[in-house]
């Protein structure tokens, strides 16, 4: 039998078990002894990858001292918006195959709520939890119900952290069988409620914050789509010795909405075991309504013990200014509570005397504005004199110190990056209250993708970069910005999540040399970034790791064709080289060849002569997508209206005008089209019939094949937008080639 043994050497070492690394959600490890501001930095960089299937909005968790199969090791713990859970070696990040993955289901496209904060897919999202005791990961799924009329469910599953399976038993007694569907009811007769009570719908809710753990209960929560639907804001606690649910909140019983989200932080606890949240826009009457408000529930039964609400909460509702936009810190060793608002006013509350509607400033409470923008990420550093950092969305990270229980109003320090998006990540590490480091990551949203920056900066003087990951050329980059998503540090070295599929590794580099080992982890539609069957022709996207070279290779041109090679690789389908639009050391662009038949097909990924990693995909007819402009698989369509221009929703297309998609995954032609050939007149037929909608509306067909100069495989569907489609900026948009239809959540203006 497998076993996981914690040994006495391991407890040494630090464990990060969830969301933010302690139960008061400060954000930092104080228990770094590596990482210091003195290091040489020179000596810093990325040390490795760790391919994955899908985004990463979850922390990444450590766990030391895990014994599998015989071995131990340090063990990192992923999860991916493709319902994948990973666990990798933590003190080998050059060896990209995971010490085991096991995967929880299909999972929801972005697509079909009309929602493009969270695209293309939605999994796994909030940070599961560890109990080290019973060894066990919690962890909750968004997959689809089977059956015809498939709809989303919430599922809570229990894993092992030895080999991921459903725990039956731990410890050698039976606790539970996992997973459950998560489901619920509360008494009211808010929104979607029937006969005087409130039913959990999977469908109007996210489950964005961390899971948490405290005294034998779990605790999940939940939050909304965009402010869309009939949704309310939930608490769960569930006993972890049986998954017996135990108690439920709900934020908004007799009215809707009152979102827990957080921006990912988990519920934070104070030394009893209570449980503090804070809420977004909705419904407030102060008795079971408690829209923008800091909530202080009982950690038993999530009773409600006290609560504040700031006396314009009216005017948050209005102006779209949550108050739940951070969630809440409980200074350790004090009866301090931090919370934050998209108002962008910090408050430092007593916690156990919260006084109910007020000012933003009271006896109890101090609301301090820290910028104008909103406040969704914040750490803090716990010491005599506590720091609190937050990142003001208009571009920089500030320091506030808290002296004599008050926030004092003066910036200690702050940091300006060169370029920045609205939203980051963010950790701190120190050996107690000394060698603070903040990492900060930040990303560039003039840049396709968003792509990202990790800095390190001195937390006693923020102005003091110490090293950021663009200053070694290409060695150290991080790929694109996981939004709100927290690095995590522990032992020397910093795990950060991506939105290009992989957890990117920092640490003091080494001499040794880089792993040749390579992996594939997923084969992605390029246009709608999912996963699924390949088709002739179609672009497809490869993500993993050491299947290219380190510097971004862009494609190689040969008088009308598109080479196989480029920046010393290949990719073979069935042994047939495919053209290439790019390649890099974690991600290849590809175009499936034409040739391509049967049920599946091998890929190979071949580097400088040698095959470094393969997979085996199925194979589909078509598989049509529409390219966006962001390049996020979901939102604004890459479509150009008649004169041109790009469409966007301050320039719609006029409706009965014409209009250009650009799309992939159509399949064969007539006649057949050339590997890497750069279209041109006659251009070839799309074999299968070819449609288009435009808000569920059929549009008339003009063109449908190659686009004009561009490599066989990319499609021009020309339309003319009909009469009666709706005039706004976001009309959904679907092609359908054959029997199968493209990902829903691309849209054009329409005016």
């Amino acid at each position: 039998m497998l076993a996981l043994i914690v040994t006495g050497c391991a407890l040494a070492q630090v464990s990060v078990l969830n969301v933010n690394y302690d139960q008061q959600q400060t954000g930092a490890n104080l228990q770094e002894t590596a990482l210091q501001p003195s290091l040489n930095w020179n000596n810093f960089g990325k040390v490795g990858t760790f391919p994955v299937d899908g985004q990463v909005y979850a922390q990444p968790l450590y766990v030391p001292g895990v014994t599998i199969a015989g071995k131990q090791y340090n063990v990192v713990y992923v999860v991916t918006q493709h319902n994948s859970v990973y666990a990798f070696n933590a003190d080998a990040p050059q060896a990209p195959t995971p010490l085991w993955q096991v995967n929880l289901g299909p999972i929801v496209p972005s697509g079909i709520y009309y929602f493009y904060d969270i695209i293309p897919e939605i999994g796994i999202l909030g940070t599961p939890v560890i109990d080290a005791v019973n060894q066990v990961l919690y962890v909750v799924s968004d997959t689809l119900s089977p059956g015809a009329n498939s709809a989303p469910i919430f599922k809570l599953h229990a894993l092992s952290l030895v080999d991921g399976h459903e725990v039956i038993k731990a410890s050698g007694r039976e606790l539970f069988a996992a997973p459950i569907i998560i489901s619920g009811t509360v008494p009211g007769n808010g929104a979607g409620s029937s006969g005087g009570s409130v039913p959990f719908d999977a469908f109007q809710q996210l489950q964005r914050p961390g899971l948490m753990l405290s005294n034998g209960t779990l605790y999940i929560s939940f939050g909304s789509h965009a402010d869309s639907g009939n949704y309310h804001g939930w608490l769960m606690a569930y006993d972890t010795s049986s998954l017996r649910l135990k108690s439920i909140f709900n934020t908004s019983p007799n009215g809707r909405q009152s979102a827990i989200w957080q921006s990912g932080r988990g519920p934070a606890f104070d030394s009893n075991g209570d449980v503090y949240v804070s809420t977004g826009n909705g419904a407030f009457d102060g008795q079971v309504d408690f829209g923008e408000s800091i909530l202080h529930l009982s950690g038993s039964d999530l009773s409600l013990q006290d609560w504040y609400t700031p006396e314009e909460w009216s005017d948050l509702n209005d102006n779209d200014l949550d108050l739940g936009s951070s969630g809440a810190i409980f200074i350790p060793n004090t009866n301090l509570l931090l919370a934050g608002g998209k108002a962008g006013i910090l408050y430092l509350a007593q916690a156990h005397s919260l006084g109910h509607l007020g000012p933003d400033t009271t006896s109890t409470v101090q609301g301090v504005q820290v910028n104008e923008w909103g406040v969704f990420t914040m750490v803090l550093w716990s010491q005599t004199n506590p720091i609190v950092y937050e990142f003001d969305p208009a571009g920089m990270l500030k320091a506030f110190q808290i002296v004599n229980n008050q926030i004092n109003s003066t910036i200690l320090s702050q940091f300006t990056p060169t370029i920045s998006s609205s939203y980051c990540g963010l950790a701190l590490s120190a050996n107690g209250s000394q060698n603070g480091i903040i990492w900060l990551t930040t990303g560039n949203p003039d840049a396709e993708g968003v792509p990202g920056t990790l800095h390190a900066l001195d937390a006693t003087n923020l102005s003091n970069e110490l090293w950021n990951s663009d200053l070694a050329g290409d060695r150290d980059t991080l790929g694109r910005l996981a939004k709100f998503a927290v690095p995590t540090v522990a032992n020397g070295r910093v795990y950060v999540p991506t939105f290009s599929n992989t957890v990117e590794v920092y640490s003091v580099l080494g001499n040794s040399t880089p792993s040749s080992t390579g992996i594939i982890s997923s084969v992605t539609n390029s246009a709608s970034l999912l996963e699924g069957p390949v088709s002739p022709g179609e672009l497809v996207t490869i993500f993993g790791a050491n299947i290219g070279p380190v510097a971004e290779a862009s494609a190689e041109v040969n008088g009308r064709r598109v080479s196989t090679t480029t920046g010393d690789s290949s990719v073979l389908f069935d042994g047939t080289a495919a053209p290439l639009l790019s390649a890099s050391s974690d991600q290849i662009i590809a175009v499936v060849p034409f040739g391509v038949a049967g049920r599946t097909t091998k890929i190979e990924a071949i580097y400088q002569g040698k095959a470094v990693a393969s997979t085996t995909v199925p194979v589909q007819a078509a598989s049509p997508a529409i390219f966006t402009q962001n390049g996020s698989g979901a939102s604004q369509g890459s479509i150009l209206n008649q004169d041109g221009s790009l469409n966007s929703k301050t320039n719609a297309a006029a409706r009965g005008s014409r209009v250009a998609l650009f799309a992939t995954g159509a399949g064969v032609t007539t006649p057949a089209s050339q590997d890497g050939l750069i279209a041109a007149p006659p251009y070839p037929a799309i074999e299968l019939p070819v449609s288009v909608t435009i808000g569920g509306l059929p549009a008339t067909i003009v063109y449908a094949g190659p686009a004009p100069g561009q490599v066989a495989g990319m499609l021009q569907i020309d339309i003319i937008v009909p009469a009666a489609a709706a005039v706004s900026a976001f009309d959904l948009v679907e092609l359908t080639v054959g029997n199968y239809s493209s990902p829903s959540g691309v849209t054009i203006a329409v005016q």
